[in-house]
């Protein structure tokens, strides 16, 4: 049987999300979504965000001078990254918030974490995606217009992670979700940073 854009595929689900993140987070989660399905989900926003990684490569400003074996060998790189690499990472991402959600009384499983985290990656790739090109069309324009343009993403990201999580682990403030994640990520960063020049 197939099954039309109208009858609620994915890509639909997809950019409707934002009208009611936490609503399509419910929808999926009440689908019941198996495991192929999510890691669809996550591999998708993955392709997703290479193709973003491909522009910058392409248009940014190492394309003009950078040779044509190092820019296969990077293109390579950036797709096994995105699709091999950025899902464990996910899948470990997964884990952690599931662990902290449940340790500060969130309801919800293993694979709603999963579900949470996978359905806002790939809700959230769109407007990755067309962070990354806006950036690079004002990447001429003087002040951090462009730069500002690359950070639409993480934001949009890190509010779909707060919407996803909040309503699969049922808390009742997706604000309070959004500055755990905000410290986590301020946090992975930092000890990144540290990290780096021990």
């Amino acid at each position: 049987m197939e099954q039309t854009l109208q009858s609620g595929g994915v890509l639909w689900r997809m950019l409707g999300a934002w009208a009611n993140l936490r609503g399509s987070m419910r929808a999926e989660l009440d689908r019941g979504p198996s495991e192929g399905r999510l890691l669809f989900y996550v591999m998708l926003s993955g392709l997703i965000w290479f193709i973003g990684r491909y522009t910058l490569l392409v248009y940014g400003p190492l394309g003009p001078v950078i040779q044509e074996d190092e820019f296969l060998g990077r293109i390579g790189l950036e797709f096994v990254s995105a699709i091999f690499f950025r899902t464990l990472a996910f899948y470990a991402l997964a884990a952690l918030a599931g662990l902290i959600a449940r340790a500060v009384g969130g309801s919800g499983g293993w694979r709603d974490s999963r579900a949470a985290l996978f359905w806002a990656a790939l809700v959230a790739a769109p407007v990755i995606l067309a962070g990354t090109l806006l950036s690079l069309l004002l990447t001429g324009v003087p002040g951090q217009t462009g730069a500002i343009a690359g950070m639409l993403g993480a934001v949009a990201f890190a509010w779909a992670v707060a919407q996803c999580i909040a309503e699969a682990h049922g808390f009742t403030s997706a604000w309070r979700v959004l500055a755990a994640v905000a410290g986590l990520a301020a946090a992975l960063v930092g000890g990144v940073y540290l990290l780096g020049h021990l």
